[in-house]
């Protein structure tokens, strides 16, 4: 004798294709979720590797001779530029760098007492969404590079550090 069908085992038709429905509403969000964390990480890499170049660059610095230390800043600068290049970071030059002595200008200089400090800067805009042009930054909490499309920010690491002179 056959087994009877109870109402347990045959679902009712109502049921059919929930779980299909599920899926479509997860994937979409689990896509965003996806392309969210490859932006994030884009950001945090190109940030690393420009911090990287500049702590090199300040390092530099901090042991050049007191005397040549305004013609050594464009030493600095293509230090920073090939870590940028080294990681990857597309457009990025020695134009977008700049190293600064305190108190006194790099390139007046003449002996060890008249720098305390070496600094060295990059800035770096990036657009937030080129990968994935459906996320967006949104305007919550992204500091904005002036006159911007609303998407980009500015990457700004920098360096100081004592003169060792």
């Amino acid at each position: 004798m056959p087994a009877a069908r109870t109402a347990a085992s045959h679902p009712p038709a109502r049921q059919r294709g929930v779980a299909a429905v599920e899926f479509a509403v997860l994937v979409f969000v689990l896509l965003l979720v996806g392309a969210g964390l490859v932006e994030f990480g884009r950001t945090l890499w190109y940030y690393n590797a420009l911090a990287k170049g500049t702590r090199d660059a300040a390092r530099y610095l901090s042991t050049v001779p007191a005397g040549t230390l305004g013609s050594q800043t464009a030493t600095a600068r293509n230090i920073v530029v090939q870590a940028a290049t080294a990681a990857l970071v597309p457009g990025f030059s020695s134009a977008n760098v700049s190293a600064v002595c305190a108190p006194t200008a790099c390139a007046s200089v003449v002996q060890p007492s008249d720098v305390t400090q070496v600094t060295v800067s990059a800035s770096f805009p990036l657009s937030v969404g080129a990968l994935f042009p459906f996320v967006s930054s949104g305007g919550d909490g992204y500091t904005f590079a002036p006159g911007a499309s609303g998407n980009a920010l500015t990457l700004t690491p920098h360096t100081t550090m004592p003169y060792m002179w």
